[in-house]
Parts: structure tokens; C-alpha cells; sequence
């Protein structure tokens, strides 16, 4: 075993024992039946062969819409295995997330040092955020783990056929763990385009492009056939095809909502109330004919609202940002916490600052790498798009901290030339 082989599994050892540690603190303050986005009952109805069904707001058990496969599945396969226990599930995510520490390592490892990369790994190892998060029940840690997996055979093969098959595999079941990847085909057809798939600046533009719109169909056939299965499913529910309403959901439920709440002078919890009782709720169906009509006018509402008000919604997304990159998450376990506890009041500027420096040095790694920081730049941009909004906090930093660290440590430390 190599010296380099060593200090990865010395970096995952590290990192598993700090989320172990802040499990063992942070499980006896949870409530033993925290289900905060109905993944857990999600998860038991599949363990238990009743389909993907959870419990609605009218209290029903109903087909739910809104949630993706892949994370109830994976509770799913704990729940046959040991049971229907909290602390399986959130020990399983400290091992996900030590593996995070370790990919991202090895994403850096395409530009930087080996000892450097190790360094950037480190910083993923200790982010409180990730530690944190992997004691809180939802999707966040094992789609890092997915994302990056798909990020790293683009970057170390991106002229092999299979690494583009694999990424599309991986970044296909990341999507179905978190529908806000349903869309991120585009950002594997934009490092494409702009970087040629690796093919020497020699050949023809034509033999480039060939070989550029292969390598892509090639994505393709990883990423279709499994979220095409579950639009299909959804299809067969409502007459749909889709795979999660979740997208048009926080448009109403949390930007059309703000924008109602801050002309209005309510909260945004009484303007989601409103919005709800007037439109009812797509997560889930009970009638299709019901369903769709609420689907409607879930979207011919968001889009008036938005589209009328493009200042109100800038300004959303200007803040949304902010808290996606500087949020300190104080308040990241509250909905599952037995009873909350106050925050401290010098950790959430320490730890913003820190934030924000860890930004500004991603800017100058974007600089030093050049066109090599093409896939965590371009994964980047598209999830801070995305996500920022109303809804947006801490959590949502999960999948993009590793990158800030690769562009991060690329900013201070330099570049390693690689072939």
C-alpha cells in the first residue's frame, strides 16, 4: 500500500470519527421518530412492500409525487437490515459522508499535489456544516456522495466511454435523491462543448465535435432510463409526466409565498397557509382530476406572481445566495430536536467569516486553474442558481462544499500540471 493510499484512509478515519462523535452527542437530543420530509415513512412503506406511500397533511397514507426514489430506498434497505432505527440511518450517513471526504480528495487530486489534495479533503472533513448533517435525516449527504462520484470520472476519464456512461449512472441516481439535479444533463453537455472531451487541439473541429456528441449520447443512455422509469410511474398517477413536483411546489410554497408575505406584511407561514388551503397540495395524490387542477394552477399563479415582480424576485435570489454560501445553519436540527436549545452568539459570525473567506479564495482558484476548474465551476454555478431563494439555508451548502474546497485550496496553494 502506498503512502498516498495510506493517508486516505487515514483522511476517511479522521472524518468518520468527528461525525460519530457528533452523533453520539446530537442523537439523545432527537425526537426517536424525526421525519422531517416523510423519507423515514417513505422509507418503511417500501420496506414493508406497500409502495412509495407516506402520511399527507388530511393524515391519509397517499401516493406521493414530490419525493424521489433513491434516498427512501436506501432507508429502506437499512430498515431490512437492522431495523427501523434512527441511529442506523445516521450512522450510515457518517460513513456517506467520511467517503465524501475522500472523493473530494480525489477530485482535487486531478489538479493540485497529492499532499495538497489530501488537504482539501481535510477541510470537507472538519466543515461543521457536513459534520453536522450527516445527524439529519434527509438527502443531502448521500447525494454528495453521488454527485461527486459522477464529478470525478469526468474530470480524471473524461475521454472514455465509460467514465460517461458511469457519471451518467451516478449523476441519474442523484437526481432521484434530489430532483434539483434533474436538469444537470446540461452541465455535462456544457464541459463537453467547452472543453472538447479531452481530444488534442490537433485534431479537426469536426473529429471534436464527433467525438464530443458520442461521448454525450453515452451520458445519456446512463442518465435516461432511470429517471424515464420514474417520470413513467409518475405518469401512470397522474397522466403527468414528471418526476417530482417539488420544483413547482417551492416556487408557490416559497418564492411566490415571499413575495405575497413581504408586499402583504405577513409571514411567510401565513401566506403558505393561504396558498394551501386555496390550492391544495401536489406532494401527494388522492384524485387525479383533483391533482391536476392544483398542478395548474400551482404554476399559472407562480408564474404570474414571479414574472410580475422581477425586483422582488432578484432580490430573493441576491439573498438566498447569501445564505446558501455565508448561512451559519444555527438552526439545522431544530425540526428534529426534542426540545431547540439557543444558538451561540460567537460561532455564527466566526463561522460566516470563515465562509466567506473560503468564497473569495474559490474565486482566485477559478483564476489559477483556468479552463481545469471547468467541472466543479460549472456544478457549481448550476446548483447556486438553483437554489437560492426563500428557501434557501445551510443545508443546501452540502453538495457544493466540496467544490468550494477543491477551488479553495487550488486558490491558495497553485496547480499541479497534469497530462
Amino acid at each position: 500500500m502506498n503512502r498516498n493510499a495510506k493517508f486516505l484512509i487515514g483522511l476517511f478515519a479522521f472524518a468518520l470519527a468527528l461525525r460519530l462523535v457528533t452523533l453520539v452527542s446530537v442523537l439523545p437530543k432527537l425526537r426517536p421518530d424525526t421525519d422531517p420530509d416523510s423519507y423515514r415513512s417513505l422509507g418503511e412503506n417500501l420496506a414493508d412492500g406497500r409502495g412509495f406511500i407516506a402520511v399527507a397533511p388530511n393524515t391519509q397514507e397517499l401516493r406521493n409525487v414530490a419525493r424521489t426514489p433513491v434516498y427512501p430506498f436506501f432507508l429502506a434497505v437499512l430498515m431490512w437490515l437492522g431495523g427501523d432505527r434512527l441511529g442506523l440511518f445516521l450512522t450510515a450517513q457518517c460513513f456517506l459522508g467520511a467517503l465524501t471526504c475522500i472523493l473530494t480528495a480525489l477530485l482535487a487530486a486531478r489538479w493540485l499535489r497529492p499532499s495538497i489534495s489530501l488537504l482539501t479533503g481535510l477541510l470537507v472533513a472538519i466543515d461543521p456544516n457536513s459534520i453536522l448533517r450527516c445527524s439529519d435525516l434527509r438527502t443531502e449527504t448521500l447525494f454528495t456522495l453521488l454527485l461527486l462520484a459522477g464529478a470525478c470520472l469526468i474530470a480524471w476519464r473524461p475521454n472514455k466511454s465509460w467514465s460517461w456512461f458511469a457519471a451518467g449512472l451516478f449523476w441519474s441516481l442523484a437526481a432521484l435523491t434530489r430532483p434539483i439535479a434533474v436538469w444537470i444533463w446540461l452541465v455535462a453537455l456544457l464541459i463537453l462543448a467547452l472543453s472538447g472531451a479531452g481530444v488534442p487541439p490537433t485534431n479537426l473541429c469536426r473529429d471534436k465535435f464527433r467525438r464530443s456528441a458520442w461521448f454525450f449520447i453515452i451520458f445519456l443512455v446512463g442518465y435516461f432510463p432511470l429517471e424515464g422509469a420514474w417520470a413513467a410511474r409518475n405518469h401512470a398517477l397522474t397522466g403527468r409526466c414528471f418526476i417530482s413536483t417539488i420544483s413547482t411546489y417551492n416556487l408557490l410554497m416559497y418564492r411566490t409565498a415571499g413575495i405575497k408575505a413581504e408586499q402583504g406584511g405577513e409571514t411567510l407561514e401565513e401566506a403558505q397557509q393561504e396558498f394551501r388551503a386555496q390550492y391544495g397540495d401536489i406532494q401527494f395524490v388522492e384524485n387525479r382530476e383533483r391533482f391536476n387542477q392544483s398542478l395548474h394552477e400551482y404554476q399559472r399563479i407562480a408564474s404570474e406572481e414571479l414574472f410580475s415582480t422581477p425586483l422582488v424576485l432578484t432580490k430573493q435570489a441576491v439573498v438566498g445566495a447569501v445564505k446558501l454560501l455565508l448561512g451559519p445553519g444555527v438552526r439545522a436540527l431544530d425540526t428534529s430536536l426534542s426540545q431547540t436549545e439557543p444558538s451561540s452568539r460567537w460561532w455564527p459570525p466566526v463561522y460566516s467569516a470563515a465562509l466567506l473567506v473560503v468564497v473569495l479564495l474559490s474565486l482566485l482558484g477559478v483564476k489559477r486553474l483556468e479552463w481545469g476548474s471547468m467541472v466543479p465551476v460549472l456544478l457549481l454555478l448550476y446548483f447556486v442558481a438553483l437554489s437560492s431563494g426563500p428557501e434557501s439555508n445551510s443545508r443546501f451548502r452540502v453538495p457544493i462544499t466540496p467544490l468550494l474546497a477543491v477551488l479553495a485550496t487550488a486558490g491558495v496553494c497553485g496547480t499541479e500540471k497534469r497530462e
